[in-house]
Parts: C-alpha cells; sequence; structure tokens
C-alpha cells in the first residue's frame, strides 16, 4: 500500500477543528497555545494546500464555515475516529498497565452538586484511571464542543425543544422553568401566567452572549418578555444565589439548583423540559472506559437526590 503525500499537517488540522469548534481566533489560540497570528497564518496555508475556501470570514464577524468547510470537517471527524482505530494496535503485552486519563465535558450544575462528591471515592478505587473535567453552563453550544475528538465523554443537559446529536444518548428528562424564591408566588396560583413572570425581576446570561440571545427568543415563545432585568452573570451559581436570596428569577433546569435550596426555590411556571445527554467517543473496547462511564451514570440519576423526571439507563460498556 502506498501512502499518498497529505495536503495538510496535523497541526493544522487541529486548528481547523478548534476553530470550527468556537467560531473564535481568540477562543482557538488559547485552547492549543499558541498565538491568534499562528492561528491565522496556518489556517490560510491549509486552505491554500487544499485550493479551497473553509472559513468565510469578515471583518467583526464570527468566522462560519464554507459548504467545503463544513464537508472538510465532517470528514475530519472520520479522519480522527479512524486515527483512534489504528492507534489500539499498539501492542502492551504483559507490561505493568499503565494510566489512562480521560477528559470529560461535564454540566456545571451536575458536577458540583453530584460527580464531584462521588469523586474522591472513585479515583480511590481506580488509581491508574485519571479524570480531567471541563465544565460548562447549559447551551446549544456543547454538542459542537465535542466535535474534534476533544472529550472522551460528555454528560450535559440540552433543551427538549433542541435535536439529540447521533452520537448521544438520553440519560433522563429533567424540569425547566422559570425559577425562583417561593415569596415570588405568595397570594398567586401556580403556575404563574407569561405576564406575570414577565413582570418579576430576572437575572439572565452574560449580556450580548449568544446564550442571552437563545434564551430571550425561548423565553418569548412562551410569550415571556423580561421587563425588568436586574443582574447578567455568565456563572449559574451566582445566578443559582440570587434566586436563593429572592433578589431575581432565571431559566434554569432543576439539576442547576443546589439540592439545599430546592425547598424554597420553586419553579413558577414551566416553559422548556432538558434532556442529559451522555456522549462517550467511539473507541476500541476497554474495561476503563466502562468504569468510566458506570461513575457518571451511578454519580447522577443513579443518585435518589437527582432530580430527574424521567430515567433511561443505558446499557454500560455501550459505543
Amino acid at each position: 500500500m502506498i501512502i499518498p503525500a497529505l495536503p495538510f499537517t496535523l497541526r493544522q488540522l487541529e486548528v481547523f477543528a478548534a476553530l470550527a469548534r468556537t467560531g473564535s481566533f481568540r477562543t482557538s489560540a488559547e485552547e492549543l497555545g499558541i498565538s491568534q497570528a499562528s492561528v491565522s497564518s496556518q489556517l490560510k496555508v491549509l486552505e491554500e494546500q487544499l485550493g479551497l475556501t473553509l472559513f468565510d470570514r469578515k471583518p467583526g464577524r464570527t468566522p462560519l464555515l464554507t459548504a467545503e468547510g463544513r464537508a472538510f470537517e465532517s470528514d475530519l471527524r472520520q479522519f480522527y475516529a479512524a486515527a483512534q482505530v489504528l492507534a489500539a494496535h499498539k501492542v502492551t503485552g504483559d507490561r505493568p498497565e499503565s494510566a489512562i486519563q480521560f477528559r470529560l465535558l461535564v454540566g456545571q450544575g451536575m458536577f458540583d452538586f453530584f460527580i464531584r462528591q462521588q469523586l474522591d471515592r472513585f479515583l480511590a478505587d481506580h488509581p491508574l484511571i485519571e479524570l480531567e473535567f471541563d465544565t460548562h453552563p447549559p447551551t446549544s453550544d456543547l454538542p459542537r464542543l465535542l466535535q474534534g475528538g476533544r472529550f472522551d465523554f460528555a454528560l450535559i443537559n440540552l433543551r427538549e425543544d433542541q435535536d439529540v446529536p447521533p452520537e448521544m444518548t438520553t440519560l433522563a428528562l429533567v424540569r425547566g422553568g422559570i425559577y425562583g424564591h417561593r415569596k415570588f408566588a405568595e397570594g398567586r396560583s401556580l403556575p404563574l401566567s407569561p405576564e406575570e413572570v414577565s413582570l418579576l425581576p430576572f437575572v439572565l446570561p452574560h449580556a450580548g452572549s449568544k446564550q442571552e440571545r437563545e434564551l430571550l427568543v425561548a423565553l418569548a415563545r412562551a410569550n415571556i418578555r423580561p421587563r425588568k432585568v436586574v443582574g447578567h452573570s455568565q456563572y449559574y451559581d451566582v445566578m443559582g444565589a440570587m434566586l436563593e436570596r429572592g433578589i431575581a428569577v432565571a431559566s434554569f433546569s432543576e439539576p442547576l439548583l443546589r439540592p439545599e435550596a430546592r425547598e424554597n426555590v420553586i419553579q413558577l411556571m414551566p416553559v422548556v423540559d432538558w434532556r442529559m445527554l451522555l456522549f462517550r467517543k467511539p473507541a476500541p473496547p476497554d474495561p476503563r472506559r466502562d468504569q468510566v462511564q458506570r461513575f457518571l451514570v451511578t454519580s447522577t440519576i443513579g443518585n435518589p437526590a437527582f432530580p430527574a423526571m424521567e430515567v433511561f439507563h443505558p446499557a454500560v460498556g455501550e459505543s
């Protein structure tokens, strides 16, 4: 077999995958540990070598994949999957088992309130398994972060009105809606009406962010138009603290609330529920991967305190 000369380097592919995932030269540069100029240069050389325009780039606007770029990104996923299969042929023989590291993308609330509580026990029971967590608040961008093969597992929430990526499995359904201190419901019947909710003080995601824009669109579909915004924050725990103190209401999924707060922070109006999704990167069978998946499942939906409306148990070990 003759291996053809490839019109790109692995570094160029890494730069392309990062930019396709983040849509930002600055963020891509930070993730890769290089300068923005280097990201731009690597991409320019890649496009020249391919003879294609992979991104539509305009000053002051987010770079968008062209049709050729989307096709290249799709083929790149297959390239990464094939590389993983080839790498699995490495011979280990009877050598002592070495440590293995997995990178996980997990929703912040699930990590802080459920997974972190059991993490010390898991690491003690499996000293040769290292887990590196990236936590993230809910956003429609989360499935996109899984592209490029950076994460071995992901456990995230996605609104029920959004499509489930084919590579993800639904573990559970959780409540979503407008949450706030029970004082906002005093003298009123629950659920509150969209008009009543619109008049409450709101805390929204970071001003001008994609999360804020998506949320306002979702609220508008439910006829909710916040009249009074008392704060913005990109941190779910800050927003949760404002709910607990009765300062504001917010659009939340229930797992984002501290278990101790659920006595006083209640759902004032249902809007849209959320799916809890599991991702496991395709890879050759490995019992250590099964152990990580089992840990994620038992720490969350296996915990009686986890606020699930409906639970679906995936087969542990399923790729």
